[in-house]
């Protein structure tokens, strides 16, 4: 293969030829390259102009290669041995699996001849190339050598150490300064334990970290797929050094324990910046800290990659389409609200649009879009932010959550006066939202003209790909829980038999399950005299809404999650 002459611009003609950039979009990033270098493609994605599993998507199907997702990936540690780490990283590459004389190779650049040769002859297999991104190729070799196997070693010995300098430190005059002086020196056996604890648990794509007081020791719990999970055991000890690390970390008061306290952290793992929001709370047996993991690099959907049903999709996307209105997201706190406004705006981004967001926190960083974070703190609140933010020309605008009276009523009237309003709200379903907005003190006659449709969400476990199984005599699961299954899909349910890829638990992933209801004129009479959610619903379902649990039970006759996981999601027992 003889490489183009020009490739930055070949591939910028590709891109834009393929409707991915524009002229002005290719012309920006061309003078970005010359003023600081880089390959084209990694620049167009830095400055928000392609996300890049579009772009990645773009190249695998002009080098005919297969796009993989290398999170949701088991590799074989035998398979990760044969191609050396430094040359994993050099080539952006990551052996993924080997059939007999074949190594399957994800490469973040799949037209890569050098890489390909050179990975020929190290393992002197043929080379079968998929490809990947860039980052998601690169975090997964720090996984593995930040908080891969071996790690529960590591963090057993780091115990010891600390254990072993606590019984030497016996001579500090209060646990006070034992708490201090752990958490002062960046080499202390504490630092490395609490940094192992926070490595691993974004490695694994945990969403939260427990640090549990108990009488003889602390537990660690971490959150995956919405579940938890025992992690490991601290030493009744170090306990109160392990607490003063989390609360030095995350700028608290480490004096004060008596009272609940929140605060913030960053911290870099392996390449990746990670926030934290960390909070802690008085205990019988001692504080107890629970960390939430925001990801800002983690990569945001679009709308089609949310999973919604097409009949779902198309109806959220013509109220997106709707110049202005709100849109609200519903559901319980954990329930994937963000990640879906997120997949909205997305869609706006780097276009001729003013986007601008209000977040608390700012879960999520997107180039193209103005995002601010809240600070109650200093006066910034939703309310006084979204008054401002008016002033700044906005088109589209997101407000993190609805709390109180005065977001809700300047919410709509930015509705009113022309602008999209995106937002979410605290309800267990979608026709809760229109009885929540009116006892917030929005007056019920501005909804008809403001509110345009209300999703309703929650998350299930989705069945592990690699041990799904039939599920046996399906009819006799829905004659005991008197269910009656939709006609349009075959009668099967599935389940998750339990592998090393899923930790023996059958499932892997989270998938949303969803309820649109959109709002028409038959609404507009029970909103102005006021009726009760159930009224909504009845209106909604007449319209052809699916509930949540109508929308779950689909999913789980198609093989996406269980029953019994959607009964534990949706309460309906």
């Amino acid at each position: 293969m003889v490489a183009p002459k020009n490739p930055p611009l070949a591939l910028g003609e590709r891109l834009i030829a393929a409707g991915l950039i524009n002229a002005s979009q290719l012309e920006l990033a061309a003078r970005e390259q010359k003023r600081r270098g880089g390959p084209l493609g990694k620049l167009l994605i830095d400055l928000g102009i392609v996300p890049a599993e579009k772009l990645s998507n773009f190249v695998a199907r002009e080098a005919q290669a297969r796009m993989v997702d290398v999170n949701r990936m088991v590799i074989d540690k035998a398979v990760m041995d044969l191609v050396p780490m430094d040359l994993c990283r050099r080539f952006r590459a990551l052996p993924v699996s080997r059939v007999n004389g074949t190594l399957t190779v994800a490469l973040a650049d799949p037209l890569n001849v050098l890489a390909i040769d050179t990975l020929h002859q190290v393992t002197g297999l043929h080379i079968d190339v998929v490809t990947a991104t860039e980052q998601d190729i690169l975090n997964f070799i720090d996984g593995l050598q930040g908080g891969g196997e071996g790690i529960q070693e590591s963090i057993d010995r780091i115990i010891e150490e600390e254990v072993e300098e606590e019984a030497a430190h016996h001579q500090l005059a209060t646990q006070e300064e034992v708490d201090l002086a752990a958490a002062s020196d960046d080499e202390a056996p504490i630092i490395r334990l609490v940094s192992q604890i926070i490595s691993r648990a974004v490695n694994i794509n945990a969403s939260d970290i427990h640090f549990e007081p108990e009488e003889k020791m602390m537990h660690i719990r971490t959150r995956i797929d919405g579940v938890l999970h025992p992690d490991v055991l601290i030493p009744k000890s170090i306990q109160s050094s392990v607490t003063a690390r989390m609360k030095i970390l995350a700028d608290m008061d480490v004096a004060e324990s008596r009272v609940p306290q929140d605060g913030r952290a960053t911290v870099i793992v392996g390449r990746r910046e990670v926030n934290l929001r960390v909070s802690s709370l008085p205990t019988t047996y001692g504080e107890n800290i629970v960390v939430r993991i925001l990801n800002p690099t983690s990569q945001i959907l679009s709308i089609t990659s949310l999973g919604l049903f097409p009949e779902c999709e198309q109806q959220l996307t013509e109220a997106v389409d709707r110049p202005h209105g709100v849109i609200i997201v519903t559901g319980p706190t954990g329930s994937g609200k963000s990640t879906t406004l997120y997949a909205v705006l997305r869609q706006f981004a780097g276009s001729e649009y003013s986007v601008f967001t209000l977040e608390d926190p700012v879960e999520y960083r997107m180039p193209g879009i103005r995002q601010t974070q809240i600070k109650e703190e200093i006066g910034l609140t939703f309310g006084t932010g979204l008054r401002s933010l008016l002033r700044q020309d906005p088109d589209i605008i997101l407000v993190g959550e609805t709390r109180d009276t005065e977001t809700a009523q300047l919410m709509v009237r930015a509705a009113l006066t022309g602008h999209l309003v995106f937002t979410t709200l605290h309800t267990n379903d979608a026709p809760g939202a229109i009885p929540r907005l009116v006892d917030m003190g929005v007056e019920p006659y501005l909804l008809p003209d403001s509110l345009i449709a209300v999703l309703a969400q929650r998350l299930v476990r989705k069945i592990c790909d690699k041990c799904r199984e039939p599920v046996e005599h399906p009819e006799r699961v829905f004659a005991r829980l008197e269910l009656t299954p939709p006609a349009d899909v075959p009668m099967q349910l599935w389940h998750g038999a339990g592998c090393v890829a899923c930790k023996s638990t059958g499932y892997k992933g989270r998938q949303a399950i969803f309820e649109l209801m959109k709002l028409d004129e038959r609404f507009h009479e029970p909103i102005v005299r006021r009726s009760g959610a159930p009224e909504y619903a009845r209106l909604a379902r007449e319209g052809g809404m699916k509930t949540m649990f109508e929308d779950g039970l689909r999913r789980a006759m198609l093989g996406t999650t269980t029953i019994e996981e959607l009964l534990r999601v949706t309460r309906l027992t």
